[in-house]
């Protein structure tokens, strides 16, 4: 099967404006013929030349025919394989007269021959290289909804579009890509999101050009009027790009690729993790620990002098002792929410906090897992810093510790993809990971209690005249809502300032 190609570009994402090009258009052809044979059926792919603009059959291609008989009403489908030119060999339908094609095979029918939407289709995309277009051959969805007798020859139509993305201008410490994600404003605060993964692309001074292709379904990636694009890039550091909010409503036509380009107005996303210093404060209280879990080398202060120390007096340049707020842009406020002998699930938990000195509301999904003592969590939802988080429970003597883990995410992962182990066992770059002691507390008489067995770190928030708030973290829980009385000792963990 030959195509003409027609590619226009209808909607630039930057200040550069797309040119007008033309996408395939399927030509019918007297030598296209379907050979009904029984085969093996195998692979499907279609090749995508983004120099030449081409589509063409490779070996391993497969279509689906769906049959029906002479009053139209389907009867079932069979897969055909491609055999060389615009050839595919298959099995004919039992009493069939006409059919419908589909590519790829993997299309779904429902009883009566209905395509069922094709959103997994275009899921998991994943670009082996930078500007290479391999990982199209089985995302691009090509239809002929006509019935026809078998031997006439089938016009597929493309139903699915392309966009190209051009991007430069990004810091070089984004190092190497993760995804890339495409999000676009359908309504008035209303986004839907794609993902691209990426493996092989390395950003640097000596290659500092990003070129992506994505296939995606024009119906739901359309853009409201005043709505904006946005760009993420997620690598050993992330960044995120926001266009200014279009004028008027901005449609995607099927069949068409597109061109986006972005050369400049990048912004790193930080994650809220790193501002929490990576150690505790010492017991002279002028500088850190360089032990990360060793629960009897860490200072201990009253909260009174821990807020003297180091928000009066700034005894530590560049860092503060937390607010409550600031503690639970880390560990939640809710105790219920990361618990380590349970397995409850919670979504959609609202969240108020505070990172370098401004306010967030968002939601967030947690599920606890007591087999592992680990609780997993989708934090941020609704925000450009939504991340994924891992909070560890780990038992070992004057070493026992909780361990925090959180990285970035594109805004399509979801709580199930973060709550398998295996999502944390590669692109471990973009981690930011912090480690809290348990090192116990001294009460007002001064005796040591619990060391081993549980964390306090104090908040510069008082809860009233006799009480602080403090995040406290042990073998059954972590969280930021608790408090206790001012005069006892707890370990200080500070923040960086904005």
């Amino acid at each position: 099967m030959k195509f003409k190609l027609y590619i226009f570009a209808l909607l630039a994402l930057t200040v550069v404006n797309c040119t007008r090009e033309h996408l395939p258009e399927l030509v019918k052809e007297d030598e296209m013929i379907i050979i009904i044979r029984a085969t093996i059926p195998q692979g499907t792919r279609v090749a995508y030349n983004d120099t030449t603009l081409e589509l063409s059959w490779e070996s391993g291609d497969q279509i689906l025919l769906a049959g029906y008989d002479a009053d139209g009403n389907y009867i079932d489908c069979a897969t055909f394989n491609w055999s060389g030119g615009n050839n595919f060999t298959g099995t004919a339908v039992a009493c069939a007269e006409t059919y419908k094609a589909y590519y790829p095979a993997t299309v779904t029918l429902d009883a009566n021959g209905n395509v069922q939407p094709c959103d997994a289709i275009f899921w998991q995309q994943t670009q082996n290289g930078n500007g290479t277009t391999g990982h199209l051959r089985n995302k691009l969805l090509l239809f002929d909804e006509v019935a026809n007798p078998i031997g006439q020859t089938f016009n597929l139509v493309l139903k699915s579009s392309l966009i190209r993305f051009n991007l430069k201008g990004v810091s070089t410490d984004i190092g190497t890509l993760n995804n890339l994600s495409w999000t676009v404003e359908t309504e008035t605060g209303v986004f839907n999101s794609m993902t691209l993964n990426l493996t092989g692309v390395t950003h640097s001074s000596a290659s500092d050009s990003i070129t992506a292709f994505l296939a995606f379904d024009p119906a739901v990636m359309n853009i409201a009027a005043g709505g904006k694009v946005k760009i993420t890039l997620l690598g050993n550091k992330s960044y995120y790009w926001w266009s200014s909010p279009v004028a008027n409503e901005k449609t995607y036509d099927r069949g068409n690729r597109y061109k986006a380009t972005v050369n400049s107005g990048w912004e790193e996303i930080i994650n809220p993790l790193s501002y929490v210093a990576e150690y505790n404060v010492n017991p002279a209280g002028n500088g850190f620990v360089t032990d990360s879990v060793d629960c009897n080398v860490s200072g201990y202060f009253t909260w009174s002098n821990a807020v003297t120390s180091f928000n009066t007096n700034n005894g530590i340049s560049g860092y503060h002792l937390p607010s409550r707020e600031e503690w639970c842009s880390v560990v939640p406020q809710n105790s219920n929410l990361v618990h380590y002998v349970t397995n409850d699930s919670f979504d959609n938990q609202s969240e108020t906090v505070i990172i370098a000195g401004n306010s967030y509301t968002m939601t967030s999904d947690y599920r606890n897992q007591s087999a592992s003592n680990t609780c997993y969590a989708l934090r941020y939802k609704g925000t450009d810093m939504v991340s994924a988080w891992k909070y560890e429970h780990f038992s070992n003597g004057n070493n026992s510790h909780m361990k925090v883990t959180s990285c970035s995410v594109a805004p399509s992962i979801t709580i199930n993809d973060i709550s398998k182990a295996t999502f944390w066992s590669s692109g471990t770059g973009n981690d930011v990971v912090r480690y809290f002691p348990y090192s116990g507390n001294i009460d007002p008489w001064g005796s040591s209690k619990e060391m081993g067995t549980q964390g306090y770190f104090w908040s510069s928030t008082a809860h009233d005249n006799y009480n602080a708030c403090h995040m406290l973290c042990c073998n059954l829980f972590a969280y930021s809502g608790s408090s206790s009385f001012k005069t006892f000792k707890f370990t200080v963990r500070l923040f960086a300032n904005p």
